[in-house]
Parts: structure tokens; sequence; C-alpha cells
């Protein structure tokens, strides 16, 4: 009689066949004439089957040396080089191809004399680095282990081209640093990957983290220093970039670098320095030879500046900074204002949408009364407005212009906004003051004034906007009193406008006559007194005086509209 045979067996044996497990005979052929039976499941006999463990690629391979490569520092991956020394073992073999391919790829400071091996080897692993020096991410590598979730990364070092993988990169990363938190690779690819997607202050997270874990590694010190340059720190930036000339003081990325945190910081010494270091490594370097007279041009050497400048224009003569820089020398050095005018109007030509030329244009309208392209001041810095509302530059030159035409209420407005905004200059809250006075807002004027006095009381711009405070609310004895105080050791253009502002509280004509000539005496160029003078002899219809005083002012603004109608009046009365 024959036995009854589980099917849960059957289906147990077959499976352990198929496996290769174990040996089972096959089947005997079915015999049509043969008694049917049904399995009974109280005749089963239960068999114990082994557990089914997946075998890692590299589960041969020492622990250590395995660990050594997913950390990826520059000295964990040559102590796993060194240790890998079994040609016969395929998965060695394949491991010091991606330790090798590593180093040279991602630590290129480092990698010495390092050959990475031929491999005949295709596989995950492989595969990955050999996409990455193409220039692609390998989707394909099936994120079995930690290697095989990073490895496709190493094309964010090779390549700069494409951004069509970020999103898997940045899942891929942040799955392997769950497994190994860390690895120095992984860590420092996460950084670049941000630094990337401009998200810099996670990038600077990922490669701090990567120097804490990594000291020496000159690459990771250098992306830092990029990126903290980029989230705002400049000084920070400088500091590493001397750490890392220490280490090779000719390394022309690293110069750069100085002379951008420098510039950025506001140390132009120590930026034209730099910049002179990098010409003299790469003399044929436009960029910074560029930069370098823009330099120069700043801390007032117009001479060496104009002459780098000129080296210059033998290669280009339509970029914007050179145009930028030419302009600047014309006005500031040459003093000559029409080639200025001419040389922004060519650059608004070249780069119409350009905010930079845009503004140089407006401050230069702002500067000069004159037109720039057809467009006042105004018309420039509200184009640049219309783009970028909160531009604080453009903000500052269109309340000039509104307080200019007198239209104190319009730039009260303005000016509020200004104010209400972030990083504004301190010198944006002494014109405030000044139109608030103008603009019926006194009480404002002196919270604001008496603030900042209170806070520094020593600085000349915030004394100057207290005692005209003092003045024009009707705090006479005090403003008597700090201005004699003041007086005796002030400088020419503060005792000019000390005397201006005693005319106001001074008792009787003569009195006041006689501070506003002490005013000119001191600065002969006070438009303030000249006004004033112009306006008590109009006032007493000594209009020949007026004149005297008024041709003077006119000669210091050639440009405002109102001062010449006031001379054009001031004539015609002459005249008659």
């Amino acid at each position: 009689m024959r036995r009854t045979v589980c099917a849960g067996c059957c289906a147990a044996v077959l499976f352990l066949a198929a496996c290769g497990s174990t040996s089972v005979a096959p089947p005997p052929e079915k015999d049509d004439t043969a008694e049917r039976y049904e399995a009974n499941p109280s005749d089963a006999v239960s068999i114990a089957l082994p557990e089914r463990v997946p075998r890692a690629y590299f589960g041969m391979v020492a622990p250590q040396i395995l660990e050594n490569v997913e950390i990826g520092s520059p000295d964990s991956l040559k102590t796993a080089i060194s240790q890998l020394k079994n040609p016969h073992d395929e998965a060695e073999r394949v491991l010091l191809f991606v330790a090798a391919s590593v180093l040279q790829i991602v630590w290129p400071s480092e990698a010495g004399h390092v050959v990475v091996p031929e491999t005949d080897v295709a596989n995950a692993y492989t595969g990955a680095i050999a996409s990455a020096r193409d220039g692609m991410y390998d989707f394909g590598t099936g994120n079995a282990d930690f290697l095989a979730k990073v490895l496709p990364s190493l094309v964010l070092v090779t390549s700069h081209t494409r951004s069509d993988y970020y999103e898997r990169a940045q899942a891929d990363l942040t799955d392997a640093l769950q497994d190994r938190a860390d690895s120095v690779l992984a860590n420092y690819l996460l950084g670049v990957l941000y630094q990337r997607m401009e998200r810099f202050s996670e990038a600077a997270d990922c490669f701090a983290k990567v120097m804490r874990l990594a000291p020496q590694c000159y690459e990771a010190s250098y992306a830092l220093a990029q990126v903290t340059l980029r989230i705002g720190d400049a000084q920070a930036t400088f500091n590493r970039t001397q750490e890392l000339l220490q280490q090779n003081h000719l390394n022309a990325d690293v110069l750069k670098l100085a002379v951008e945190s420098a510039f950025a910081a506001g140390d132009l010494d120590a930026a034209e320095q730099y910049a002179a270091r990098v010409l003299q490594l790469e003399n044929d370097n436009m960029q910074y030879l560029l930069l370098r007279a823009k330099i120069l041009a700043l801390k007032g050497d117009y001479i060496k500046a104009a002459s780098l400048l000129d080296i210059y224009a033998r290669t280009d003569t339509t970029a914007r900074d050179y145009l930028l820089l030419r302009a600047t020398l014309q006005k500031d050095w040459n003093r000559n204002t029409a080639g200025a005018v001419a040389t922004v109007e060519r650059a608004l030509q070249l780069y119409p949408d350009d905010a930079e030329i845009m503004l140089a244009a407006a401050e230069l309208a702002s500067q000069t009364g004159q037109r720039i392209g057809g467009k006042t001041a105004g018309d420039l810095a509200g184009q640049i407005l219309a783009k970028d509302a909160d531009n604080v530059a453009a903000l500052g030159i269109q309340i000039a212009q509104l307080v200019q035409s007198r239209r104190y209420a319009d730039a009260y407005r303005a000016s509020s906004a200004l104010l209400s905004l972030a990083d504004v200059p301190a010198s944006a809250v002494h014109t405030h003051i000044a139109i608030c006075l103008q603009a019926n807002h006194a009480d404002e004027a002196w919270r604001l004034a008496s603030g900042l006095y209170n806070d520094n009381p020593s600085d000349e711009t915030v004394l100057q906007s207290y005692i005209r405070v003092l003045v024009a609310t009707g705090r006479a004895q005090e403003a008597s009193r700090l201005i004699a105080q003041q007086l005796p050791s002030a400088n020419a253009r503060m005792k000019s406008f000390l005397y201006y502002e005693r005319s106001f509280i001074a008792q009787g004509e003569d009195a006041v006559l006689s501070d506003l000539r002490s005013s000119l005496t001191s600065n002969p160029r006070n438009k303030d007194s000249l006004m004033r003078l112009y306006e008590i002899y109009y006032r007493k219809r000594e209009y020949r005086k007026a004149q005297y005083y008024l041709k003077q002012v006119v000669a210091l603004s050639p440009t405002d509209e109102h001062l010449l109608e006031l001379d054009r009046e001031l004539t015609a009365l002459l005249s008659r």
C-alpha cells in the first residue's frame, strides 16, 4: 500500500531541490491505473528548512577593511588599499578598485601615486564608478548596501552639467548615512550636493562634520570655506584660507578665495595683496587683473588702477566690470563727467537688464544731475525698484531725488519704508531725521536723534543730527551749551556746521550774520550757510548781495532745477 505524502512536504522538497540544498530523486512516472489517494494532513511529516540569509558581495572581506572603505576618508582609504593584498579574490579586487577610484576622484590632493587597478569585473560597484566618470548618475545599483547607495553620487565631483538626479542622490546619501553616520565620504558628497542646490547652510553643516571626522582633509576644508562665504561669513572664510595656505602657499584656488573673502570682509589691503599673488601665478588671468584694479580704485590708488585697466583693455573693452570701473575712474579721478556718462550709457546698451549697471547709472545721474540714457536718477531707481522693491541703494537714490525736489511727504514715506528693511546703512537713519524735520515729524526726529546720541555721543555724524534736532525743536539752551563745548576742538567742517546751527539761536541780526560768516570762513563751500545768507539778503531786498551768495550755491549744485529757477527769478528782478 502506498504511503500518503503531504502536499506541503512535496513543495518543500521541490524548493530544496531548486535551491540546491539537497538531492532528491525524480518522482515516479504517473500510473493512470493506480488508485488515487488524497493527502491526509495527519500523516504529514514536518521538515525544518534552513533560514535563507542573503550573502553580501563583500561578505568574505575583513570587516575592518570594508569599514575603512565605507568611511572613505583619505587616511582610511589609504589604509584599506594597503590591506587589500589578495589578487585572486574577486571581492577584494573590486574593493581595491573602489577604494583607489574614490581616493583619486574625491580626494585628489591625497591620491599621490595611488594607481587605480584595471578590472574586468562588471557589477553595481564598478558600473557606478564608470557611470560617474562619464558624468552620469547610475540609477541601477539596487541600493543593496552602503557602497551601492553612495558610489553613484561620485558624479557630483566628476561633472557639473546635470541636475536631474539630485533628488535621488539626496535620498540615497541620506539613507547611507543612516547606516554609517561617521562616513566622511557620504557626508562630503551630501555637502557637495547641498552646495549645488544652493542650500549653503546645510552644506556647511555637512562639511563641518567632515572636518570633525577628518581634520586634515583639504577638499572638505576648501569646500567649507566656499560655502561660509556664500552664507555671508566672509571673515570665517578668510581665516580658513590662511590655514589652507599654510599647507600650500602656492595654491591658486585658495589664493583666489582669499582675495574674494578679504574683499567681501572689507579688508582691501589683504585683498589687493592676494590678488597680486594670484597674478604672479597666473599672469594672464584677466578676471583677477580687473578685480585688483577695482580694489586699487577703492583704495584711492587711481594711477595703478588705471594702468591695470589699460592692460585689460587690450583684450576686452565690453565686459560689464570693465565698463563700471572705467566710468568710476573717469568720474572720480579724471573728473570727466561726460566721459563717465558716455561709458555708463554704453554699459546700459550692452547690459540693459543688469541691476548693478542700472544702479551705477542711477548713482551717477543722482550725483551729476544729468540724464543717463535719457533717464533721470529717479527713473533709473524706479526701474530697479520695480523688480526689487527692497533694494536699499535704489531706495536711497529715490529718497535723495524726492528731497532735492522738496517733496518731503513722499520722501518721508519712502524713508520710513527703507528703515523697515534689514541691513540699512547708518546714513539712512540720519537722512530720515533730516526728512522728519522738514515733514513735520519733529517728535520722531527727536526720538531717533536722542537715542543715537545716548548710545554714541562722540560720533560726529550722530552729534550733528542731535544738535540739528535740538535747534529745530526749540531746545536752544541745550543746543547752545553743546555747541560751545564742541567748538574749541572741532575740525574745520564741524566748526562750519556748528556756526551755521548757532545762527538759528543767535540773538539779533548781527550775531546771525557773524555766525554765518564764521561758518563760511571754516568751510567756504557750506551750501547751507550760503543759502541762508541769500535768503536773509533777499528778504532785506539787498538783491546784489543775495545774488552773490546764490551764484555760489548754484555753482556747487549746477543741476538743481529749484536753484536754477531762483537764479533766473533774481536775475530778472535785477534787470528791471
